[in-house]
């Protein structure tokens, strides 16, 4: 259980870390991040926060599309990645500021995120305990109504970019919003297969 903790927590913190690096970027960022950021300079309320109440909404929404009782157990992991951005957010990354940075440092610190949100999913998800629920909604809505994760999971981002619009705020629909849609699922399913092989012995780094 102890080692199943370590991936839990050490792969939230990554994939929260890369969120924040794609976000500080500026070069786009994921549909639903831009939603909460633009909910965060609009209402209030951390960008933390807002990102832990629209995971419990759907934590709902999975319960209904199920007809189960709601996992509640996954408010615990909603409420670690809420608490990990605003780590990064609002104390290690506060001041600073990438706006006057050059267009090759930008899509530097944007890749760099990608791919740590691909390691710290693919290493988060190797604990098998509780997911976020805004994965679990992609595979509610793939049983309910008998259509691909492709699908639903486009047709979720798809809401979040109309909700972005509607919302607005100073982080809109960029390049590097399309760039994630491309390549987060294949970098998600890479680490994840690598970190399993690490988790069940079959990979030692340690020479």
């Amino acid at each position: 259980m102890l080692k199943q903790m370590i991936y839990y927590l050490i792969g939230l913190s990554i994939a929260c870390l890369g969120v924040s690096l794609i976000i500080h970027s500026g070069v786009g960022a994921g549909p639903w991040d831009i939603v909460n950021i633009g909910l965060t300079e609009k209402v209030g309320l951390t960008l933390g926060t807002w990102m832990a109440l629209f995971q419990a909404f759907f934590l709902f929404v999975n319960a209904a599309l199920l007809k189960k009782r709601p996992e509640f157990a996954a408010f615990i992991t909603l409420v670690i990645w809420g608490l990990f951005i605003d780590f990064w957010m609002e104390i290690i990354f506060k001041d600073v500021d990438l706006s006057a940075a050059a267009p090759l440092e930008k899509w530097g610190v944007f890749i760099g995120g990608v791919v740590l949100i691909g390691m710290g999913v693919g290493v988060y998800l190797t604990s098998n305990l509780p997911k976020m629920p805004y994965d679990g909604t992609m595979v509610a809505l793939s049983k309910k109504f008998n259509i691909s994760f492709t699908i639903s999971r486009t047709f979720l981002e798809g809401t979040a970019v109309l909700l972005s619009f509607v919302v607005g705020g100073s982080v809109g629909v960029g390049v590097g919003t399309i760039i994630i849609f491309l390549i987060i699922g294949q970098l998600i399913q890479f680490f994840h297969k690598l970190s399993m092989s690490v988790f069940h012995g079959k990979i030692n780094f340690i020479v």
